[in-house]
């Protein structure tokens, strides 16, 4: 039975699964670019509460797991959907042939947010990678100024985290240069 169907009928036996468990009950288990496990499993963060979701994140950033990085890249953009945001969803693959992002936030206002999503710090990412899909979005007139990029990432090294850790963001814009600084949300 797929994960809506079950959502529908048993909520209370969602809500007890673990994500892992959440994303093998999604379509066909497997979590890549335009598939069905991928559509329900959105359809499902969508309908789920919040408190769900914290509970979700907090795995992705304590756990190591299958795909632990797509589900936190569809948990960071359905936060970006519950403040509002016209969310775009990035690939979870990069590409060749396409510009790499993990979601594109669009404000009611008409500010575009880059978003980029990332679950380890265990290696290293250059934020002028991260400015540079946002630089190459807006010349392909995909996003508009005034655009932001928001890096999400956990504190500290690797998976060593407490359960009361928090995500560390960098937010930068600047229509000439590139400003990042760093906050905790």
């Amino acid at each position: 039975m797929p994960l809506l169907a079950i959502w529908e009928t048993n909520p209370d036996a969602v809500r007890q699964s673990s994500i892992e468990q959440i994303v093998a009950m999604a379509g066909d288990g497997v979590l890549k670019d335009q598939g069905q496990c991928s559509t329900e499993l959105r359809e499902y963060l969508q309908q789920t509460d919040s408190d769900q979701l914290e509970l979700y994140i907090e795995h992705c950033l304590s756990n190591s797991f299958t795909r632990s990085g797509e589900v936190f890249q569809d948990l960071v953009n359905e936060l970006g959907r519950r403040l509002d945001y016209k969310v775009t969803n990035g690939r979870y693959r990069g590409s060749p042939s396409a510009i790499g992002f993990d979601g594109i936030w669009l404000s009611p206002e008409g500010q575009s947010i880059v978003a980029e999503a990332k679950t380890t710090d265990a290696y290293t990412v250059k934020l002028d990678v991260i400015a540079s899909y946002r630089d190459r979005l807006l010349d392909a007139k995909a996003i508009e100024q005034p655009s932001s990029v928001l890096y999400c990432r956990p504190p500290g090294y690797g998976r060593t985290r407490s359960a009361n850790s928090r995500l560390a963001a960098r937010v930068g814009y600047s229509p000439n240069k590139r400003r990042l600084t760093d906050q905790a949300c």
